[in-house]
């Protein structure tokens, strides 16, 4: 079976002097297409990268793949990962992972915030700016957190991500507004601990704990190997508790209409109340599993990564009803 892996990687990246800071952090890095080249290969597939761009539908087309791998994220745009599944749609080729519309209510966060309460799932309150002006009629409940509503990686969200007061919510809302050239997202901050939970498939794996010195996990420190934040795998919570959390993973998964896998950020208060920060659809997939939350989770769960691009596939296939061999 033919497998295309498609992907947009960092030495790629149409870099500008406009960037904001980190601006191109959640594209890949060689050493993971690489990896899961090599893990397709040791399963006995034919497998070949092709960069998430349009220049390589020819490539594709002459390839003829059973199926794509897409790790796409994508340059431009606030549904850019739906780019890829767009136009894999458009050449009717099969591929991993969520479709466009699933891509699209997933990278914007305030979309995915709206269907998580038309769902009856747990989330802050919130409010999305468009300006500066529209801060003039809200009522807010301090703290708050700061961010942009459709950015992967923790990009726009700095030291100063979490506000105080009306002054340090303006300067942070101007930043993202005129830096990072995006709508904010204003959210009520859980003080808490905070958790990541993958889905490979229909697999919950192991709940990952994430601890920050700092109360919140920003840009710098997630691009940071040698930080203080350091994970947790099973965290430490009660069976009962780790239920919850996974299932919530799972309805989040299904109302996002994600596919394959996927991984879930959440905050659980003082007293155990669970609030879903954003779902992402194209986890990272280092093979480090110091930095990648899916592999550290997976690991605990038993699976090598080649497992992991296993049960991506596998899932795809069987869900388009394609074959196996």
């Amino acid at each position: 079976m033919k497998v295309a892996v498609l992907a947009n990687l960092k030495e790629d990246a149409p870099v500008s002097p406009d960037d904001p800071p980190g601006r191109w952090d959640d594209l890949d890095e060689n050493l993971t297409i690489d990896t899961i080249l090599e893990s397709l290969r040791s399963i006995g597939y034919e497998a070949k990268y092709f960069p998430a761009e349009l220049k390589s539908i020819q490539g594709l087309q002459e390839f003829n793949p059973d199926i794509c791998f897409n790790s796409s994220e994508g340059h431009y745009g606030e549904s850019r990962e739906a780019q890829m599944p767009a136009i894999l749609d458009i050449l009717r080729i099969p591929y991993t992972c969520a479709g466009v519309l699933g891509m699209s209510l997933a990278h914007n966060k305030h979309i995915a915030k709206q269907m998580f309460r038309y769902a009856g799932l747990p989330t802050a309150n919130f409010f999305v700016l468009h300006n500066i002006q529209e801060l003039d009629h809200r009522e807010l409940k301090y703290p708050l957190f700061v961010k942009p509503a459709s950015e992967g990686s923790s990009i726009g969200i700095n030291t100063e991500a979490l506000v105080h007061n009306q002054k340090e919510l303006e300067q942070q809302a101007s930043y993202i507004l005129n830096t990072v050239h995006s709508l904010v997202l204003v959210e009520e901050y859980i003080e808490g601990r905070e958790f990541t939970i993958g889905i490979l498939g229909d697999e919950v794996l192991p709940i990952v704990e994430i601890v920050s010195p700092t109360g919140f996990y920003d840009r710098e420190q997630k691009e940071d190997v040698e930080s203080e934040v350091y994970r947790i795998c099973p965290a430490d919570l009660p069976p009962e508790k780790t239920r919850e959390f996974q299932e919530i993973a799972m309805k989040a998964k299904q109302i996002l209409a994600l596919e394959d896998v996927c991984r879930m950020d959440l905050r659980m208060d003082k007293d155990g109340n669970a609030y879903i920060l954003e779902v992402n659809p194209i986890p990272l997939m280092h093979p480090d599993p110091e930095q990648a939350s899916l592999v550290y989770a997976s690991h605990a769960a038993g699976y090598t990564y080649t497992d992991i691009v296993r049960k991506i596939v596998e899932s795809a296939l069987a869900r388009l009803d394609a074959p196996l061999n």
